[in-house]
């Protein structure tokens, strides 16, 4: 009888030290995946830069790529261009207001953020979807106490464009203005202006032959930007 005590208790010291060793793992995965989520949070705020400064969250998809890597965007941390802090946040195509409040969260009231589709965005019929996107960005702004500024519709090209485009993008150029003048805080960035040639279409000296515009459009766009943003920072 004592013989088999002694086992059990053996047994018993064995299954208690396994135990320990396993939550001993466990604890040690917790805390590592704790400090890499600080670092990561830590990271995304240096990156973003909209703290402080003359400092704005450019939320698109690669038109927006495009004009940063034009700044010299590296993919690590905001550009520096004309006295201002640019920084880079993707939007998902399938849920564009949603990432676009995912992007701006936890930035402080009063920072300057940058809002468009891309050209692929539009289809001559979804106009009544790219404003309930733009309805849902501007209130997202508004309870955050953000400036938003909206960029309007990028054209595409003779190739992919057509008279359904043109239209649309006219309409939703109309919209843009219509919720500035009723949203304070919104402001209106004229791509379209710009990029678009007399038919409405993106202008073939700016194309890089897939709609995309290339680095003169981007310099040409710089032109009018840049002063929008000093009379953004100045209200």
């Amino acid at each position: 009888m004592p013989r088999k005590l002694a086992v059990l208790f053996l047994v018993l010291v064995v299954s208690l030290s396994l135990a320990a060793a396993g939550c001993g793992k466990k604890e040690e995965t917790k805390e590592e995946t704790g400090k890499q989520t600080t670092v990561e949070q830590t990271q995304d705020k240096k990156t973003t830069g909209t703290s402080h400064g003359k400092a704005v969250l450019m939320n698109g998809r690669s038109v927006m790529q495009g004009w940063m890597q034009h700044w010299g965007y590296k993919w690590e941390g905001p550009v520096e261009e004309n006295g201002y802090s640019l920084d880079y946040k993707e939007l998902d195509a399938e849920d564009m207001a949603g990432s676009f409040r995912d992007n701006v969260s936890g930035l402080p009231a009063g920072s300057v953020v940058f809002f468009k589709f891309c050209f692929a965005d539009f289809n001559g019929e979804n106009l009544n979807e790219l404003e309930n996107t733009v309805d849902e960005v501007i209130a997202t702004a508004g309870e955050k106490g953000l400036k938003l500024i909206i960029g309007n519709a990028l054209p595409m090209n003779e190739e992919g464009g057509s008279k359904g485009l043109v239209s649309e993008y006219k309409k939703y150029n109309a919209f843009l203005e219509k919720k500035a003048t009723e949203n304070p805080g919104v402001w209106i960035y004229d791509f379209y202006t710009v990029l678009a040639g007399p038919d409405g279409l993106l202008k073939p000296e700016y194309d890089t032959g897939d709609s995309h515009p290339n680095d003169d459009a981007y310099t040409a766009l710089d032109e009018s930007f840049f002063p929008l943003l000093g009379r953004v920072f100045n209200q």
